[in-house]
């Protein structure tokens, strides 16, 4: 029997990495939207970084005196925390180290699609879910979402970032299949070189046709519905890719920013995980990283 193939279009299966923190709260219900609009099963994954409650203390303790076990407290939690019926919805809660009891669980419940929360006050190689997510960027299979936003509805306005790379296309497809009414909006940001000399010269200006046309084959190369195409407006912006796509997402109301990426493409290194402004951080939205396909050999 052939393995089941990482990340179906769209999900059958979401999983939840949460922390139970007020930021987590907007993870977990963008999670429960979207496996409600999927009809996809959600694993909901909690790491217990710390000893459960059962202390020397208590034990001895008639049992309505005892405090609850840590994992059948944070598993109702988790319930009582979602807003009505879903009914393909399986809770882990695991002691350990949070990056390493996500992955563990991804590994084993080979999701098409991870969720989690980030605050803005924290970077990504914060402590807790920050750690996690720098680590499912570098080593998870499948794609990740990070939901910064409370949600509210679905998902309706992306800004895809594009390189003209094939993981960057493979993030337009995805997105576009993924949310087939939404307002799209593609854009390279690209810093000219010496800019300040040649912006208004001939040289600038046949420097920004090649950049729109290298756009206009990118597109061309792409599988999408030609009523796709039709409603994707294209962006080509001088400056650098985090700065103009913050900029896009606070003025035009972005809610969802997708990027294509692979772990040994210079956009993953340099924009999501590398040192210095990522994207990730810098914008505003919500930020869905679409794993490319692997390589065979």
């Amino acid at each position: 029997m052939p393995e089941k193939t990482w990340g179906q279009v769209p999900p059958k299966k979401i999983l939840l990495a949460t922390d139970l923190s007020a930021r987590g709260d907007r993870a977990l219900d963008r999670a429960t939207q979207l496996a409600r609009q999927w009809e996809a099963e959600l694993v909901a994954v909690h790491a217990l970084e710390s000893e459960g409650l059962d202390t020397p203390e208590h034990r001895g303790l008639p049992s309505w005196r005892r405090p609850p076990d840590a994992a059948a407290l944070v598993e109702r939690q988790i319930r009582e925390d979602i807003r009505g019926e879903l009914p393909k919805l399986k809770v882990i809660v695991e002691e350990g180290p949070a990056p390493r009891v996500v992955l563990e669980a991804v590994q084993r419940e080979r999701p098409d699609l991870v969720v989690l929360g980030l605050g803005r006050s924290r970077g990504l190689g914060g402590g807790g879910l920050g750690r996690t997510v720098d680590e499912l960027f570098r080593r998870s299979p499948t794609s990740v979402l990070v939901v910064k936003r409370r949600p509210n509805g679905p998902y309706s306005h992306l800004l895809v970032g594009a390189d003209y790379t094939d993981e960057s296309r493979r993030g337009l497809e995805v997105a576009a299949r993924l949310f087939p009414t939404a307002v799209l909006a593609l854009m390279h940001a690209y810093e000219m070189p010496y800019r300040a000399v040649i912006l208004d010269t001939q040289l600038g200006r046949d420097y920004g046709e090649m950049e729109r046309a290298t756009a206009r084959e990118f597109l061309a190369r792409a599988d999408l519905a030609e009523e796709t195409r039709e409603r994707i407006v294209t962006l080509i912006e001088d400056g650098p890719p985090e700065v103009r796509m913050s900029n896009y997402v606070m003025e035009q109301g972005a809610d969802l920013t997708v990027i294509g990426a692979f772990e040994r493409s210079r956009l993953f290194h340099v924009m999501i995980v590398g040192r210095g402004p990522r994207i990730v951080e810098a914008v505003p939205s919500d930020v869905l990283v679409v794993r490319a396909e692997r390589p065979e050999g």
